[in-house]
């Protein structure tokens, strides 16, 4: 599947496992994307005072062959998609972009797979801190019109003491766009020896969290665009609890109970 995912896809997946030198020539690549075409190896590992090797090994860790290939991916990725200036279509082209980035990530048996833990669990605890916390949030209410026993918690201390209180069948859902908030990756240590189901949504793999994680669906990060002025963190995640629900709508039950919960609200 990773030789598959355009050049974001590729660095937020295998971030971790960049050394800080990588790091710094993958955030030089993401701010001058529009100069790859006119680049050797000798010219980029010049430009980010690295050296040959360095280049390399990048390239290799984001599963390209050489840097003949990942040169042609990346100006073959920049022909589809031009950045417009208009501040309203650059941003529906920075949503465009993310979207297309999240949706390179789904696999269908993934999702499969967690609407069926969520089918067979007893009960269920979503948990995230930050904005991250708001999605869960957001994915409970949603769990909830269908019926299903849900709770989220965002307070770190809390997530420790209902994490242990989970058992087998149970389901944890933790959230997470790095997965690297030592909250959600103690809580979630926590669920899996008291023998609970984890699940994870986040960006990163490579990462404490995914180490723990029974599943993770992946979403897409931000590093693709390198504009300080673009501020959205939770859409690629979002666009993951949209594929989520509608899966999990296909079950008549929960639709029905949906249909219930919206019509009682409605009638107030």
């Amino acid at each position: 599947m990773t030789n598959n995912l355009d050049l974001s896809n590729r660095i937020n997946q295998n971030y971790p496992l960049l050394s800080k030198k990588e790091k710094h020539v993958a955030a030089f690549i993401l701010e001058n994307k529009n100069d790859v075409e006119s680049w050797n190896i000798k010219d980029l590992s010049r430009l980010t005072e690295t050296s040959n090797a360095t280049i390399s090994r990048f390239c290799s860790k984001l599963h390209y062959r050489n840097f003949s290939e990942f040169k042609t991916f990346v100006t073959q990725e920049l022909g589809e998609n031009p950045v417009p200036l208009q501040v309203p279509v650059k941003i529906a082209s920075y949503y465009t972009q993310l979207i297309n980035s999240a949706s390179q990530l789904i696999e269908t048996q993934q999702i499969t797979d967690f609407v069926e833990a969520i089918h067979l669990s007893n009960k269920i605890l979503i948990c995230g801190v930050g904005n991250s916390g708001l999605s869960a949030m957001e994915l409970k209410y949603r769990l909830v019109r269908m019926g299903l026993i849900v709770d989220v918690v965002t307070d770190p201390h809390m997530m420790l003491m209902d994490a242990v209180l989970l058992k087998k069948y149970d389901l944890m859902i933790a959230i997470s766009n790095y997965g690297q908030t030592q909250a959600v990756i103690d809580a979630c240590t926590i669920a899996k020896k008291e023998h609970a189901t984890v699940f994870v949504i986040t960006n990163q793999n490579h990462t404490p969290l995914t180490a723990i994680a029974d599943q993770v669906l992946f979403a897409s990060g931000r590093t693709s665009i390198p504009d300080d002025q673009f501020i959205n963190s939770q859409l690629p995640i979002h666009f993951i609890l949209d594929v989520l629900c509608y899966v999990l709508l296909e079950n008549k039950s929960y639709k029905n109970n949906r249909k219930k919960t919206l019509s009682a609200i409605d009638s107030h």
